[in-house]
């Protein structure tokens, strides 16, 4: 896809299922879109370390799969953002997430070509305890109540 970097490998998208360590990247800000209906959206883009990489559209329009995306990248409970924000809430709401590095389950689906290329759809599902709580375990085996 890319030219390869000295300090990484070239990149390559996702084609196959399964589980990878993806890094969430900030989106520049002039790629962050906002639509008629006054929705906010712009295209994600995760990398893991072997180069392999997939992009994935999120909107405010379906703030739930924002929440828990950033949720499960910044290892807090998020709440969902205004259908209305704007490019920098948009923006300041993602940046808990960008840089962190989760465990997600990526399942894969062909769609269509476009420029000769093949396109895929992305479904990602993350597993539970991928994100590493912060609170401190019990000594014992007693459940505190």
């Amino acid at each position: 896809m890319t030219q390869p970097a000295n300090d990484r490998p070239p990149l390559k998208t996702i084609e196959q299922s399964g589980n990878y360590r993806l890094k969430l990247i900030a989106p520049k800000f002039e790629k962050i879109k906002v639509w008629e209906d006054g929705t906010t959206s712009s295209r994600l883009f995760f990398v893991d370390v072997e180069g392999n990489c997939l992009s994935k559209n999120y909107s405010t329009k379906y703030g739930k799969a924002l929440a828990m995306l950033v949720g499960k990248f910044s290892g807090k409970f998020t709440a969902e953002i205004r259908t209305d924000a704007t490019q920098a809430e948009f923006l300041e709401y993602l940046k808990p997430a960008c840089g962190q590095t989760v465990d997600v389950a990526v399942t894969v689906e062909p769609n269509g070509e476009w420029q000769g290329k093949p396109q895929f759809k992305y479904k990602l599902a993350f597993a539970r305890g991928t994100v590493k709580p912060s609170a401190a375990e019990p000594q014992s085996g007693d459940v505190p109540f």
